[in-house]
């Protein structure tokens, strides 16, 4: 069975299931794989963090949404200090728009990842993230693989 993640949304999921997104332009997908369980989820962000408190949706934030993500993968039986993380996403995409590339979205969003993962102890294995392309991606729960699709450089396993 195939889930399909949107803007601002995540899924979790077990073996056999793929969970997929699109449309990963400055958006960041973050995605937690615990190897044991042969369970996951992908969270597909829009921004780092909220300009304003407000009750919009939460995942639409890269700072609310990996904490949730995470607590939905430990509701599911999974321990924090086994899940690992994949980062996709967080291209630059109108670079020549942009007075400071270092403030660009699709950065700062990758920044507030690694922030938050950093800081809940759970390690990223592997990252396509930057660029000037958009992405799209399908991940595998039986075994943890992230099939990256690009128009700009095609297919890539990470």
């Amino acid at each position: 069975m195939k889930k399909i993640v949107r803007i601002a949304d995540m899924a979790v999921g077990k073996a056999p299931e793929v969970i997929s997104t699109y449309g990963l332009g400055s958006c960041v997908a973050v995605i937690l794989y615990d190897p044991d369980k042969k369970q996951g989820g992908v969270l597909h962000f829009v921004l780092p963090e909220r300009m304003r408190k407000n009750t919009e949706n939460p995942l639409r934030y890269g700072e609310d949404g990996v904490r949730i993500l995470i607590r939905e993968m430990e509701r599911m039986g999974s321990r924090k200090g086994n899940l690992r993380a994949k980062i996709v996403g967080g291209s630059t995409m109108f670079a020549s728009f942009i007075k400071n590339p270092e403030e660009a979205i699709g950065k700062r969003n990758v920044r507030k990842a690694r922030e938050i993962l950093e800081k809940e102890g759970i390690r990223i294995v592997a990252e396509d993230t930057g660029g000037d392309y958009g992405r799209s991606l399908d991940f595998y729960l039986n075994d943890g693989r992230v099939v990256v699709k690009s128009y700009a450089r095609g297919e890539k396993v990470i």
